[in-house]
């Protein structure tokens, strides 16, 4: 077909060329480096990585102050500090390496363990995530000029994204408010106007999965599934596997813009190396053992203006032996993602409470630093929080009408502050516990 050599080939250089980054060049660089053998993508990172730590210290005021013009090289990064999320946020004036962010592209982190945080990118390096995107896609069978459906937190597209959404031939749609009518609908247009590929946050493809079971809706199918955002759960895998007839690839980043590992067409999650330095540590620090579980703690590799180095993401994941994989690809690889277990609470009309819906209202409410938003055995809603203080009865009133107008429904919620939240087995906080479910 005419239509994917026009967009590979002319389209996306000339929208790289107009808006800046040259996310081609990039996709050009990066499949050059995954040719090469793991020895020589091995060395890549070492370089990169040694580039980082030069730059960090260099140039950033915060890790100047750490060590005085002395750089360590990348066989003594255990030396470096630990950068939490809340470092992050106090100190992102000292850790970026320019003094004038004007022309800088802002991200803001989830917030699905705190208030959210910001990092910057040139437009050169963002296009680095966005390249490596298209090449994960490709793993699952996508080729240019596929067409894709798409979930999301804000229907609210930049004119830029507009245009990628018209020439990558993709429908965007919200993925915060399911309900089930809205999901048979979705489900039942797409019975005449088939897309080749979904892709979305794990829950938002789950309910879709579930819907289409549970109203026999059988002539939906795509060429893949692409999962990311969340912990995409074994029930979520086996349900959307059998609703769309195909194959569900995950993948796993951070929101902060750093692409960790996506899985080939053999179930393998590949790190992506030559981008990212992985470790998984345990409470101590220490690398953990293949079939262990640690702490993800990253190191981008690509963006000098805000250099993350051993960034605690908060999440767990189990380090693997990196073997050889039958996908040919030369890249680690990651065990089970152990990442944070969503939860669903369902409102008196049917609708869906997700992960997504939670840190959306809470990214308004700084003062309340960590939450978990419970249903319990008689079904009444529970928003236990960790804060400097109390909340007054006139955002506790905000945040319930927040709710009841997002969802077009009545709540009542209780608001405890705690001192700690519950946890899960992991170590990891939940965002959603749903109790009357679990004592069914």
């Amino acid at each position: 077909m005419i239509y994917p050599f026009i967009l590979k080939n002319f389209v996306l250089p000339l929208g790289s060329k107009l808006m800046g980054g040259g996310i081609s060049k990039k996709i050009r660089e990066y499949e050059s480096i995954l040719s090469l053998q793991p020895s020589e993508i091995a060395e890549v990172q070492r370089k990169k990585l040694n580039q980082v730590l030069e730059y960090a210290v260099q140039n950033s005021p915060y890790y100047r102050s750490l060590f005085s013009d002395k750089i360590l090289p990348s066989t003594e990064i255990s030396s470096y500090p630990i950068l939490t999320k809340q470092t992050l946020r106090d100190k992102i004036e000292e850790i970026i390496t320019v003094k004038d962010t004007a022309n800088l592209h802002q991200i803001l982190s989830s917030g699905s363990t705190g208030p959210p945080s910001k990092v910057y990118y040139t437009s050169e390096e963002l296009a680095i995530p966005r390249a490596i995107q298209l090449i994960w896609w490709s793993w699952a069978d996508y080729e240019y000029g596929n067409s894709i459906l798409q979930t999301g937190v804000n229907l609210n597209r930049s004119k830029e994204k507009q245009i990628k959404d018209f020439f990558f031939r993709t429908k965007y749609i919200e993925a915060l408010k399911h309900n089930e009518e809205e999901i048979i609908q979705e489900l039942s247009s797409l019975q005449s106007e088939k897309r080749d590929h979904f892709v979305g946050y794990a829950s938002s493809l789950f309910l879709f999965s579930k819907a289409a079971l549970d109203n026999e809706i059988k002539n939906v199918q795509f060429k893949s599934v692409i999962s990311l955002g969340e912990k995409l759960l074994p029930n979520f895998r086996e349900s959307i596997e059998k609703a769309f007839s195909c194959k569900v690839f995950d993948t796993y980043g951070s929101s902060e813009g750093l692409m960790v590992a996506s899985q080939c067409k053999h179930g393998t999650y590949h790190i992506m190396s030559p981008h990212v330095y992985v470790e998984i540590l345990d409470e101590n620090g220490v690398e953990v053992k293949p079939g262990e579980i640690g702490s993800v703690v990253l190191t981008g590799l690509d963006n000098f203006t805000t250099p993350l180095i051993r960034y605690d993401i908060g999440d767990m994941a189990v380090k693997s032996d990196s073997g050889t994989c039958a996908c040919g690809l030369n890249l680690p690889h990651l065990g089970e993602i152990i990442g944070r277990s969503t939860e669903f609470i369902q409102t008196q009309n049917k609708k869906y409470i997700t992960v997504q819906t939670v840190v959306r209202i809470m990214k308004f409410y700084p003062q309340i630093e960590q939450f978990t938003l419970i249903k319990k055995e008689d079904n009444s809603l529970q928003l236990q929080y960790i804060g400097s203080e109390n909340l007054s009865e006139d955002v506790e009133s905000q945040i319930t009408k927040s709710f009841s107008n997002l969802y077009d429904a009545s709540f009542e919620i209780d608001f405890l502050k705690v001192n700690q939240l519950p946890r899960r087995k992991s170590g990891k906080y939940q965002l959603i516990m749903n109790l009357s479910q679990d004592s069914k």
